[in-house]
């Protein structure tokens, strides 16, 4: 069935791409833009001419992806659809931490974007070769919970343990507490690698520390500690975009100082929103006085939020973010932390106000 529609409606030539983008000839009862959109990728069975067609036009005539992504903003029109259905649904939505033990916390804010997001798909059929990331179910761009998680956790070793390298004892605890808020390290093995190994190399006399810290807090003095696989307190949730466009890269000839086969990127663009959620539990301390549970608490969400203020602002959270993608805009339509036993729902429109509500330490001003 899968192979019969594609093959049904095959691109033949420009016009039937024209007419694909229109709804009109054969196409008038395809209206699902996504499903435009794949189907341009059957072009791929025809010249250069129709391929080149299908991604962007020509001088005359702006068709084919770029059409749908920018000229008409035809897909923007159904991201707003998706995301009324998204929500309907319950699965955007606002998270309640009534249930949940005390000194839970809930951060949410709407981010815009102040340079354009870059991520890479997995769909293994597309016309260009970088779309961006889009969720399989509504084709809603969207970054990943896991996303959100390596570049906090990145962006937080080079804020914390990157500084403190030198003194192995503040080394391995903070290393420790990060281990707790994230979860088990990548490359935890008995023969380090990945995550793991680089933080070792960081300031190796920390290592043993670190191991200690570990097979103490699990009471497993018995076991390796590489054996240790814990879940962290952290847990995070996918952003979902409300807009889409199509970026080129037009590589010139040295010597003739001309364009040559562009590079298209389907990307977030500057000025998008979307929710960022994330949820702490601190199932490591339930068995702590309320006066040893909220200075841990507190720990951890200071952190946490310096944490979170350099990955939007310093350092990104897109692909290519080493060259300034992925950035966010230091002003919130809507924001609220609330600390479950501790501290009531609060709002906020800027990491200022937020960390003014508890007293956070601003490193980044």
């Amino acid at each position: 069935m899968y192979h019969d529609f594609y093959a049904y409606y095959q691109i033949e030539n420009e016009q039937s791409i024209d007419q694909l983008i229109n709804g009109s000839g054969k196409y008038n009862d395809i209206l699902d833009t996504y499903q435009k959109i794949l189907l341009l990728s059957t072009a791929y069975s025809k010249g250069k001419g129709v391929i080149d067609y299908a991604k962007s036009g020509n001088r005359r005539n702006r068709a084919g992806l770029i059409a749908i992504l920018h000229s008409q903003k035809k897909y923007d029109q159904y991201i707003h659809g998706k995301l009324n259905e998204i929500k309907s649904l319950g699965i955007d939505s606002s998270i309640d931490i009534t249930l949940l033990p005390k000194g839970s916390w809930i951060l949410e804010f709407q981010l815009e974007l102040e340079k354009p997001f870059l991520s890479k798909d997995d769909i293994p059929f597309y016309i260009i070769e970088n779309p961006v990331k889009k969720d399989v179910v509504f084709g809603v761009p969207y970054t990943p919970a896991t996303t959100w998680k390596g570049n906090l956790r990145w962006a937080m070793m080079k804020e914390f343990l990157e500084k403190k390298k030198d003194d192995p004892e503040e080394f391995a605890e903070t290393r420790f507490r990060h281990t707790l808020l994230f979860g088990t390290e990548k490359g935890w093995e008995g023969t380090p690698k990945g995550w793991s190994e680089y933080l070792d190399r960081m300031c190796p006399d920390a290592k043993r520390i670190y191991r200690k810290k570990l097979t103490e807090m699990f009471e497993k003095n018995n076991d390796k500690p590489e054996d240790i696989h814990v879940e962290g307190m952290l847990h995070f949730y996918p952003t979902f975009w409300d807009r889409i466009d199509l970026m080129v890269i037009n590589p010139h000839d040295r010597k003739t100082k001309t364009g040559k086969n562009p590079i298209y990127f389907e990307i977030v663009p500057e000025g998008a929103k979307g929710m960022f959620r994330l949820l702490y539990v601190p199932y490591y301390w339930l068995g702590d006085d309320d006066e040893k549970l909220k200075k841990k608490v507190w720990e951890d969400l200071s952190q946490v939020i310096a944490g979170v203020k350099a990955m939007m602002l310093k350092y990104g959270f897109s692909a290519k973010k080493t060259i300034g993608f992925g950035k966010a805009r230091n002003n919130f339509n809507t924001g609220r932390v609330e600390i479950k036993g501790f501290l009531s729902t609060r709002e906020f429109s800027n990491f200022e106000g937020l960390e003014s509500i508890w007293g956070v330490e601003d490193e980044y001003s």
